[in-house]
């Protein structure tokens, strides 16, 4: 089973992931944390302060390919990872379900104002187009649609791992 969590910034994705790894047993990977301990760096504003939006989706492509022969896991892919078709499909591999944790702006606005300042939020309405132009394609590479509005991680995390 290899289970791979998109959704927009703060949807919950890498909370979900740590979740859903310890209700199944499963091995954990965050895309953003590898691309900070790959680079040596502390946060996405210095990846993007050393190479940009470019830089970071190069570093995505880098660790999809790590990740796709990779099995009986769960992936916390960065919001923006649907943006390369190549990369999700690397995920793909080995079975992998793609969950989309369907969040509303509004939702994923508040949490991502409580945890450090991410470089594509820094500008509420240029974050929320962005939004608006992932959603077809979270809805697009999605397998299964989960609605994570009033539900807590572990509700969220159970109806993935069981169905319900």
């Amino acid at each position: 089973m290899k289970i791979i969590l998109i959704g927009f910034m703060g949807s919950g994705k890498t909370a979900v992931a740590r979740c859903l790894g310890c209700v199944l047993q499963l091995e954990v990977f965050d895309t953003d944390a590898i691309v900070l301990k790959e680079t040596g760096l502390s946060n996405m504003e210095e990846v993007f302060a050393r190479g940009g939006e470019l830089f970071l989706r190069e570093m995505e492509l880098m660790i999809a390919k790590k990740l796709a022969a990779r099995g009986n896991c769960v992936i916390a892919t960065g919001g923006g990872m649907v943006q390369n078709k190549i990369v999700l499909d690397y995920l793909r591999q080995q079975q992998g379900i793609v969950y989309f944790l369907n969040c509303p702006f509004e939702l994923c606005k508040s949490r991502v104002q409580v945890q450090d300042a991410r470089p594509l939020f820094k500008n509420y309405e240029a974050a929320e187009h962005l939004y608006d132009l992932r959603l077809p394609l979270y809805m697009n590479y999605a397998d299964e649609i989960v609605n994570v509005d009033g539900k807590t991680v572990v509700e969220i995390a159970e109806e993935i791992a069981y169905g319900q």
